[in-house]
């Protein structure tokens, strides 16, 4: 349960308020607070089972229990083990990963103040702002997994209640036998102490940012108890002026140790600590929007259209049919085609209810449906055709996103899938420096509560020893947004809505109402993926116990008892458990049967097809304006949806006259045959366009309606039982420190996942069922068994028998090391295409390295020589929705064809589909039955056996050539390994029968594609202080991260079957077969699989692209990483108590793609130029820093700093990312831009 926010609110201003009271307390009480002058009794004599950072000096830590759970020296341990000190924190004012792993060593960090973007490298790109600084990355391979004090956290530190944080880089079994390959980054939490101090901090910066914390330590009873309390306020502001992120926590430590429990070598420790938080925020987007509308400027000449206009190619008109490749009389490209052009909006509303909103306005400006729909269309015998020939298939336009624009227009290299979409660069267009798009439209949260126990219990001067640990937490986060990840900013080009008539004087359809938006700038949204919770349990049961036995105790020079040393064996066994329910929803959706009964659709299932889209409308028209004078605005107002009154066009016959009299067609050319038509094809003769209510629910409303508007519901648990066995030998008086580890983890996962259609007997629109008869996890699940092994050497050479006489003539001490570590990822959830589950993702370490140290301590160097792998690792590569709608499309329109199945829907009957068999469609719409299931052919070719010309001379019907590809098709289909069809829950109407429904499929629960990973460097850290007032720290990283082994031996399968399916004659082959209608002028099987027409994306050209990938560096990859950070304090004269530092970050120039050689149009051909890799900029930062410290009373101490960051940015500058195949750059991020904290600390 969570502590609310009002109870932590009181309880900090209380804690605060109480630490004004204690701090005047009588001198006897405060002489603790200073080291100086505190006695014996009050020090906490740390067992061996912790640590805390009052050994830490400046910016150098001397323990850890990074490197074998016990306390142990850094110097001993033989893996890269980089402690960050409270002193290095407060020198640069990190306050969490954001702040922090900038200057760390080969650690990348997203966000506004990292330097990486972390969203990779797909032509679209989604920032998750949940958690922006948990998207980090090490080594150039992953991100590191999150712990405290050494257990599994959710929760995002904060240095208001840490003492120091450990980052271990690389696999790591001793710690943990599970988790990430990149390692960890762990902070120490801040422990009661036997002594009375505090300390009060309150930060200004820019933006507005305000930051309070309080840290107070009490004794309760000397030596024994100790409380710590700490609370944290902070409400920070961003340059995106919409920006906010508001935090607030609430921490408390207790230790005990009972004195009749500690005596005669005998030690009892009771410690615990709990925290309390919750963070509310609208984090700012660290990339510009998607840019879909520059190339109306640049390219369309701000031209506007009508939506029959825009569709049309069959009228024979000039400039008509801007969205069609070709026209229809003759199969000849068109003229007037616009590959810039594509569906209204994104995602497309075309085939649901668009809602569209003015800028500012708190109610819908006016619902309609984009497109007229005319089912009811009546024959010349007065029959329903569905079709009325002067209204064919219509629709609004919008301009695409780059991407799309190259597969349109065929550019060099689209097949390969290598175009991505270019993001807006002049903030004259948008001001995204200064400004969130989404307004105050957008909600994170995450609310936590966490408690750890312990009892540690050591013999004998802790020669003996065992600790028994508890953790337990809650962890709950999600966002509800208007947009998604990737916002697209586009215009809307449409000059009239389509209440227009044929005949219309000029141009058909031009006498429509006026579009009040035309030229206006938007964006779009559906609410399908921009809303989701996530709630996690935590609870983890540990028991670790050693026994130490050092031979030389008496530290004899026998030579015998040096060598032998001492030995330290340590024994673990645990359980972890994680038990996660995730949701994701839309905001809102129709369960509206009259609505479903008007699109024509009355047993459409929930899938998304017929969600309603808001139309957000930015500012003022455009039209007749320069680009760089746009100045979009951000979205502002209440966008929020209602029930309310739909447009359409109501396809009911209203008219007296014969269906089957003359009528001059005016939507054809003058001159053309069409134009002798009849009464039933006149749109005047029907209801026409009207208005009907139409209900929306809202997800806001009730916990019933969020139910039934969500899109996919995950459970997961995983049971994770541990025990491990570390040996630990320091031989020849320490010279020699061997480690050894071992550990089995038994790892069980159950998983559970829903989406809708998937299990909703109840529900006749196939919303998901979240009953607990339903959801559910299974009662058996995967389950997985690893053994790693670890060990490490280190020779500190200057203590060894034979070299210590040689070594003492040195100014150093020089240690040589050795490492070698795995560890898994308890992930047994994933399965391959075919359902089968992958192999755990396991991570392999191997380093090297020397540490050289000066004899006086003030200097040490470290260098370290390492080989990280990541095998089976999740691959991002392709997006598995595609998939699994290709081949859901490929076999509903194999279905159409084989069996005759008419545009609105099954007949009960199915087989056959009895009187839809007509072969000819003689109706110059275009819209009648026989052309969705009959194969209709441009009249510019042969003719075959069977073939027919249709009456208007301007199609081919050719049965052959159906029949043909059909049978390729199921060809195909049978080929298929039989477990495709049932991990993907496609219906195969036993052996590709008559189907009784439409076709759909479902991601299979846990699919994931794998790939490996491998990351080579070297690092490189100083630490230095050469007096007491100056300290340094330097660290520098050489990496080297590259993908390998994508996809596993089935997907690879999966995939050369269905490209040699489509390369097999490809002419009459399964690439012929037509997806959404039966006219030659559709997008086909072959060219869908390589251009993603209407699916989630191209899976053939993401595939290639995955091949390209091929022992490519990852994204964003940096050989070069630096970092140096100094401070110095003035000690004596007029600058006594200031001191001044900095922080020089440098980054080498980044790789972002590589050129591609080969055919640009066979994706087959393509490869990498790996030797010329396209690059972007270095980068360099200074960050400075100047503080001042004084006693302002006998009981406090004053401390104030001022911090800059980003000393000489510039204001606007951006970062590629991405680049085209071309070599231009293409997404960008957003440069951290100059900015400053003023703290000031009272020390009491």
């Amino acid at each position: 349960m969570k502590t609310p926010r009002s109870l932590l609110r009181r309880f900090i201003g209380g804690t605060a308020g109480l630490a004004a009271v204690l701090s005047p307390m009588p001198l006897t009480a405060q002489s603790a607070s200073t080291p100086e002058n505190s006695d014996d009794d009050s020090i906490v004599v740390l067992s061996p089972f912790e640590v805390t950072a009052d050994s830490d000096v400046g910016y150098t830590a001397s323990q850890t229990l990074a490197g074998n759970r016990l306390n142990t020296d850094l110097r001993d341990i033989g893996s890269a083990v980089s402690v960050v000190t409270k002193e290095f924190l407060q020198d640069v004012g990190a306050t969490d990963n954001a702040s922090l792993l900038q200057y760390t060593t080969g650690t990348e960090v997203s966000g506004y103040r990292g330097n990486f973007a972390g969203v990779g490298d797909a032509a679209s790109l989604n920032e998750d702002t949940i958690r922006p600084s948990e998207n980090n990355r090490v080594r150039g391979l992953a991100a590191a997994d999150n712990t405290r004090d050494f257990f599994r956290s959710d929760i995002p530190w904060d240095s208001y209640n840490v003492d120091r944080v450990d980052l271990q880089r690389g696999a790591n079994s001793i710690l943990f036998g599970q988790g990430s390959p990149a390692g960890i980054i762990n902070t120490g939490l801040k422990s009661a102490q036997f002594r009375n101090f505090g300390e009060a901090e309150f930060r200004v910066g820019s933006y507005g940012t305000v930051r309070g914390s309080i840290d107070l330590n009490r004794e309760i009873i000397p030596g024994q108890l100790a409380l710590r309390i700490n609370g944290l306020m902070e409400d920070e502001g961003f340059r995106q002026e919409e920006a906010f992120s508001r935090d607030e926590r609430l921490y408390g430590a207790l230790r005990y140790e009972p004195e009749m429990l500690n005596h005669d070598g005998l030690r009892t420790i009771i410690k615990a600590n709990f925290e309390s938080g919750a963070v509310d925020s609208n984090n700012p987007r660290f990339l510009p929007p998607a840019d879909a509308i520059t190339p109306w400027f640049t390219q369309l000449n701000q031209a506007t259209y009508n939506q029959f206009q825009a569709f049309d190619h069959l009228s024979g008109r000039p400039n008509h049919g801007q969205f069609r490749v070709n026209l229809a009389a003759t199969g000849a490209p068109n003229p007037a085609y616009e590959p810039y052009l594509g569906t209204f909006g994104f995602p497309s509303p075309r085939s649901g209810p668009a809602v569209f909103f003015n800028n500012g306005s708190q109610t819908m400006q006016v619902t309609d449906v984009i497109g007229a729909f005319v089912s009811g269309g009546l024959g010349a015998d007065g029959a329903v055709d569905g079709g009325i020939a002067a209204m064919p298939d219509n629709g609004w336009l919008s301009l695409q996103g780059t991407a799309q624009w190259a597969i349109n227009s065929g550019a060099d290299y689209s097949k390969a899938g290598l175009w991505k979409n270019n993001l807006i660069t002049d903030p004259a267009i948008f001001d995204f420096y200064h400004h969130l798009i989404d307004g105050d439209t957008k909600r994170e949260w995450q609310d936590f509560d966490v408690f750890n126990v312990s009892l540690a219990q050591t013999y004998f001067h802790d020669k003996v020893g065992i600790s028994l640990d508890y953790s337990r937490e809650n962890y709950e986060s999600g966002q509800k947004a208007l947009l998604p990840g990737e916002v697209r900013l586009q215009v809307d080009p449409m000059a009239v809505y389509g209440d227009g008539t044929p005949n219309a004087a000029g141009e058909p359809y031009s006498d429509g109402t006026p579009n009040p938006n035309v030229g206006r700038a938007f964006v779009s949204t559906n609410n399908a993926w921009s809303n989701r919770a996530y709630d996690n349990d935590r609870e983890s049961k540990r028991a670790t116990a050693f026994i130490k036995h050092d031979f030389n105790e008496d530290r004899s020079d026998n030579w015998f008892k040096r060598l032998l040393g001492s030995h330290t064996l340590t024994g673990l066994v645990g359980e972890d458990t994680a038990k996660s329910d995730g949701r994701q929803w839309q905001r809102y959706g129709i369960f509206d049967d009259a609505f479903y009964n008007l699109e024509g659709r009355p047993d459409e299932r929930f899938n998304g097809s017929l969600t309603p889209t808001q139309i957000v409308y930015l500012g003022d028209s455009l039209l007749g304006s320069p680009l760089n004078q746009a100045n979009i605005p951000v979205v502002t107002g209440n966008v929020t949806m209602a029930s309310g009154p739909i447009s359409y066009f109501d396809s009911t016959w209203n008219s007296s006259v014969n269906p089957a009299d003359p009528w001059e067609n005016g939507f054809y050319a003058p001159g053309s045959a069409e134009r002798s038509s009849t009464q039933a094809e006149n749109p005047a003769n029907y209801v026409g366009w009207t208005t009907t209510p139409l209900n929306i629910i809202d997800a806001e409303a009730s916990d019933a309606n969020r139910d039934r508007l969500t899109t996919r519901a995950t459970l997961d648990k995983a049971v994770t039982s541990s025990q491990a066995l570390v040996w630990q030998g320091k031989l020849l008086s320490d010279a020699l420190i061997g480690t050894y580890g071992w550990r089995k983890d038994t790892a069980k996962s159950y998983a559970f996942d829903m989406s809708p259609n998937d299990f909703s007997p109840a529900d006749d629109r196939g919303a998901v069922d979240l009953s607990d008869s339903y959801y559910k996890l299974p009662t058996t699940g995967a389950e997985a068994e690893v053994q790693s092994r670890s060990y490490s050497i280190v020779a500190h050479l200057s203590d060894l028998p034979v070299l210590d006489n040689m070594m003492e003539r040195l100014p150093v001490d020089i240690s040589l090391y050795y490492s070698k570590s795995t560890n898994f990822k308890p992930d047994s959830s994933r399965v391959d295409i075919y359902g089968a589950s992958h192999p755990a993702p396991s991570g392999k370490t191997i380093e090297r390295g020397v540490r050289v140290e000066t004899r006086d301590g003030k200097y040490s160097l470290r260098v370290n020589r390492y080989v990280t792998s990541n095998a089976n690792a999740t691959s991002t590569q392709i997006n598995a929705a595609a998939i699994g709608s290709w081949m859901q499309l490929t076999q509903n329109f194999a279905n159409v064809f084989d069996y005759n199945i008419r545009p609105w829907g099954y007949d009960a009957t199915v087989a056959g589909q009895t009187g839809n068999d007509t072969d000819i469609a003689d109706d110059a719409s275009g819209i009648w039955e026989p052309m969705r299931y009959n194969f209709h052919l441009f009249n510019n070719k042969p003719l075959r056996p069977g073939d027919v010309v249709s009456s208007d001379g301007n199609w081919i019907v050719s049965p052959e050539l159906e029949r043909t590809v059909i049978d390729a098709v199921r060809t195909f289909q049978r080929a298929v390994d039989p477990r495709f069809w049932e991990a993907w829950r496609i219906d195969t109407f036993g052996d590709f029968g008559p189907s009784t429904h439409e076709v759909t499929y479902s991601v299979p629960t846990g699919f994931a594609i794998i790939e490996d990973n491998v990351s080579k460097g070297w690092e490189i850290e100083l630490a230095a202080q050469p007096t007491s007032n100056w300290r340094i720290a330097l660290n520098a990283s050489k990496t080297d991260a590259r993908r390998t082994n994508v996809g596993n031996a089935n997907i690879r399968e999966f995939m050369t079957l269905v490209a040699d399916s489509l390369r097999i004659a490809e002419g009459d082959g399964v690439g012929r077969l037509q997806h959404f209608w039966g006219t030659e002028d559709v997008v086909t099987a072959g060219k869908n699989w390589f251009d993603g027409e209407g699916l989630a994306g191209a899976p053939g050209s993401e595939w290639r692209l995955a091949q390209l990938v091929e022992n490519t560096t990852v994204p964003e990859m940096r050989e070069w990483r630096t970092n140096l950070i100094t401070n110095y304090a003035f000690e004596e004269g007029r600058l006594k108590g200031f001191n001044l530092g900095g922080g020089l970050r440098y980054q080498s120039s980044v790789i972002i793609a590589y050129p591609p050689m080969g055919d640009p149009n066979d994706p087959t051909t393509v490869e990498y130029n790996l030797a010329a890799p396209i690059s972007g900029p270095a980068e360099t930062n200074v960050d400075l820093w100047l503080g001042y410290r004084r006693k302002l009373t006998d009981r406090i101490n004053w401390r104030v700093q001022l911090n800059v960051y980003n000393a000489f940015n510039g204001d606007n500058e951006l970062i590629p990312i991405t680049a085209q195949p071309d070599g231009s750059f293409s997404a960008f991020r957003i440069a951290p831009k100059r900015s400053w904290t003023l703290s000031n600390t009272f020390e009491f």
